[in-house]
């Protein structure tokens, strides 16, 4: 809350007027912190809820601008780095909690940025299949640790590699919470769906994760 605060008095100008950039940094940060915000939520009722009792909110959604919305909002973290998103494949209008899959689809974007080198490619693959849309992130980073492939989706859990530009003095305090994965889980479950992580090819070493989702056309 403090930090929601804090960026609205931004908006407002206490701090002095704001140039036409820095508004639009502003618009950034407060979405992210309100994200965030809903973040913690779903995890307290991670912990105190049973998964079934999770209320969807479905609507037709369009699944490309879905993955658009959430590379957009997290356009300063990836040009940071120098970073390339490309989206490819034709989008579907499926039925689906537009937040919730929007939060996962946002978790899983958020750690290929985290994980991958200065000046890589993040490429997201949209398709659909008979009965299932699907939608492939995958980096140009260091990959999941064979040892941890069996736990990467439960909550708090931290796999053995971590960024390669959070290494050093400050690598604590930068490491991700270790529920993002289990976000997203939760949430593609709810609609019947999957995640899977899918190991890479030699030629293409990274992460790659699948996020599938039930489709009627």
């Amino acid at each position: 809350a403090s930090l929601r605060e804090g960026v609205s008095l931004l908006e407002d100008g206490v701090a002095g007027s704001l140039s036409q950039d820095q508004r639009e940094i502003a618009q950034i940060l407060k979405h992210n912190t309100s994200l965030l915000q809903r973040q913690i939520e779903d995890l307290l009722r991670f912990n105190t809820a049973a998964f079934e009792a999770r209320q969807l909110r479905r609507a037709p959604t369009d699944l490309i601008s879905l993955v658009q919305a959430q590379i957009e909002a997290q356009q300063l973290q990836w040009r940071a780095m120098g970073l390339t998103v490309n989206v490819t494949g034709a989008s579907s209008v499926v039925l689906l909690d537009t937040e919730k899959i929007g939060t996962a689809v946002a978790n899983l974007l958020s750690n290929a940025i985290r994980y991958s080198p200065p000046n890589a490619t993040i490429t997201i693959a949209l398709r659909t299949d008979p009965g299932w849309v699907r939608v492939d992130i995958q980096d140009q980073g260091p990959g999941v640790a064979t040892a941890d492939l069996d736990r990467i989706f439960e909550p708090f859990y931290k796999g053995e590699r971590q960024p390669l530009h959070t290494q050093g003095p400050d690598a604590r305090l930068q490491q991700g919470s270790g529920i993002g994965l289990s976000i997203v889980h939760e949430y593609v479950a709810a609609h019947g769906g999957r995640i899977a992580y899918v190991a890479p090819l030699a030629e293409q070493p990274g992460a790659h994760f699948r996020l599938e989702l039930p489709h009627a056309p």
